[in-house]
């Protein structure tokens, strides 16, 4: 059964055409997204619940596998909607260490399904960090893995990471299968060749289509004494050091959300259960309204540190929740609030935000431990006086997301923060020279070129309202005419003022 909010489409229902092949909107696509994540967040959520409760070592690990699938799956199911595609991300630095953590997780006990060895090295990298888009190195790397793990009947599959100042940090793969037909490489390195549906291959395929973008290279070869193997090679420019032991340590700190008194507002029972089990594992102390309604009178009875509330509910929904609680007249209408929601699409989360929203949380939830990062950044910041005060009913959205900024401070350290914010602020001010060059006479190329690298920068360190304002410029210059892009401009010239003194602030502070 679809389930949507009246407040963001009202009168529409999925159509049954959708099924039969005839043309969707993009309303249809919108629904069953919704659909997707909420399944999905049944799967996630109670997977990641049971997996703290199992002992047996077996077990655990088919736990682990499923997780790790069925998030990878919200994932790609995000990157085929429009506008998914930066919800699907997962950053533009990624922990070397804890990426190949993570690949353990999701294809140990694939590989011990087959009875094959799977060895998986960070080696000399496990301290450094790459400057890539983190979905884009998991579809590549992941392929690989595939790959090699079908096509391998005994033996080991080995993934080891390796790190050299002046040549950069590589992943090198090997393999003790049979080998790639060499029709099938040559297929592979081909320019533009798109596999047919069933042709072999297309991992190879998708792993080196993807390489480029994540400035990398790739090689695929068979090697001499049988087996295949790849070598995916970063230059030295896209290595950092990450931060040193005691910051990672002090990051795991901040999953526990010990005493924090939190109001969850969930009408579905199952996302309920598992919600409410994910907050107990961090040892919240959790309140549950059933519908919007029950959620403002028991924020009227109780004292909370933080409410997180589902958009789509009976009786009063997420958003009119939100916005009661930004018209109060007294102090706790700066609460912290998060909006918990399936809806991923760019105009649903720009309404989230401008209804007071401090941050939203979209679903399926990928982990316990990222909840608890998440939530944990918007109590931090309640408690040092930083959410809104007296919001009005539609307030804008923070200029930062405090989630995904201190996140990134936590994984590469106060140092390279700090030089990663110089850089930040220098590719700022180039980009503002550009905009303000191409403003009179009006010129699409500088408009393009300088918005795309905005909507990388500002990604790269949660300048979302940044991010937000150069997308839409990016694609207005890309149109045909020239309606509203001067608009679209000297929005993103005002917010891009906004984060250059978000930037230069923390490098103050420091």
């Amino acid at each position: 059964m679809t389930v949507i909010d009246p407040s963001l489409d009202k009168g529409r229902s999925l159509s049954a055409n959708h099924w039969n092949g005839e043309a969707s909107t993009s309303l249809d696509v919108a629904m069953v997204a919704h659909d997707l994540r909420c399944a999905l967040q049944g799967v996630t959520g109670g997977v990641a619940v049971l997996e703290k409760a199992v002992i047996d070592p077996d077990l655990r690990d088919q736990l682990t596998r499923v997780f790790e699938a069925a998030e990878a799956v919200s994932v790609l199911v995000n990157l085929l909607l429009p506008g998914g595609g930066e919800v699907a991300r997962t950053g533009g630095v990624v922990d070397v260490g804890g990426f190949v953590e993570h690949l353990r997780r999701r294809w140990a006990a694939e590989a011990r399904l087959k009875g094959l060895r799977l060895v998986l090295d960070a080696g000399a990298a496990k301290n450094r960090a790459l400057r890539v888009d983190g979905l884009l190195l998991e579809r590549v790397i992941g392929n690989l893995l595939c790959n090699a793990i079908r096509h391998t009947e005994t033996g080991s599959v080995t993934l080891v990471a390796a790190y050299e100042p002046t040549r950069g940090l590589s992943f090198h793969l090997r393999d003790e299968g049979p080998g790639i037909d060499p029709a099938v490489l040559e297929r592979a390195e081909a320019a533009g060749h798109r596999p047919a549906e069933g042709e072999h291959g297309l991992g190879l395929r998708i792993a080196r289509s993807l390489t480029g973008k994540l400035g990398a290279e790739l090689l695929l070869r068979n090697r001499g004494g049988g087996g295949f193997e790849a070598w995916l090679s970063f230059p030295s420019r896209l290595c950092v050091e990450t931060a040193a032991p005691a910051a990672r340590t002090a990051e795991r700190a901040e999953h526990d959300l010990t005493g924090v008194r939190i109001l969850l507002a969930e009408d579905n029972p199952t996302n309920q259960m598992v919600a409410t089990q994910m907050l107990t594992a961090l040892k919240a102390e959790v309140t549950i309204a059933s519908d919007g309604v029950e959620a403002l009178e028991f924020f009227e009875r109780g004292a909370f540190d933080l409410v997180v509330v589902d958009i789509e509910m009976p009786r009063m929904s997420g958003l009119d929740v939100i916005r009661s609680i930004r018209a109060r007249p007294d102090p706790r209408s700066t609460t912290p609030i998060v909006a918990l929601t399936a809806y991923a699409m760019r105009e649903h989360q720009d309404r989230i935000a401008r209804a007071g929203a401090n941050g939203l949380i979209s679903k399926p939830i990928s982990s316990i431990e990222a909840l608890g990062r998440a939530l944990g950044a918007h109590v931090a910041a309640g408690r040092a006086g930083a959410a809104p005060a007296a919001a009005a009913p539609e307030t804008v959205s923070p200029i930062v997301d405090l989630a995904i900024f201190d996140a990134l401070r936590q994984a590469i350290g106060p140092d390279m923060m700090a030089e990663l914010m110089e850089k930040v602020v220098a590719d700022l001010l180039a980009a503002r020279a550009d905009l303000t060059a191409a403003e009179k006479p009006l010129s699409r190329d500088p408009i393009r070129s300088a918005s795309h690298i905005l909507i990388s920068v500002a990604g790269a360190v949660g300048v979302t309202r940044l991010q937000g304002a150069a997308r839409e410029l990016n694609t207005a210059a890309h149109g045909e005419n020239s309606d509203g892009l001067v608009d679209k401009l000297r929005h993103c010239l005002d917010e891009l003022d906004h984060a250059i003194a978000f930037a230069r602030g923390q490098l103050v502070e420091r």
